[in-house]
């Protein structure tokens, strides 16, 4: 007999929670679930009260710098 209720079966709160670095999860999950949407993210995550969120992920993201090539 198994009397155990199962909470917070939610992939991606499941994933969120078990992550380390929580900015570079809230990226990869909003890549995988949300089409690169972290603003969306962000919304699903307060609709479905996700406590272990720290504060809100900031929507404006720095644009990449080029990256050095050396020629030998």
């Amino acid at each position: 007999m198994n009397n155990l209720i199962y909470l917070n079966q939610d992939p991606i709160l499941m994933e969120l929670n078990s992550s380390v670095d929580k900015n570079s999860a809230k990226k990869m999950l909003a890549f995988k679930f949300f089409n690169g949407d972290v603003c969306r993210l962000e919304k699903y995550l307060k609709d479905n009260s996700n406590e272990t969120s720290d504060a809100p992920y900031n929507c404006n993201f720095i644009e990449p710098k080029s990256q050095l090539e050396f020629t030998f």
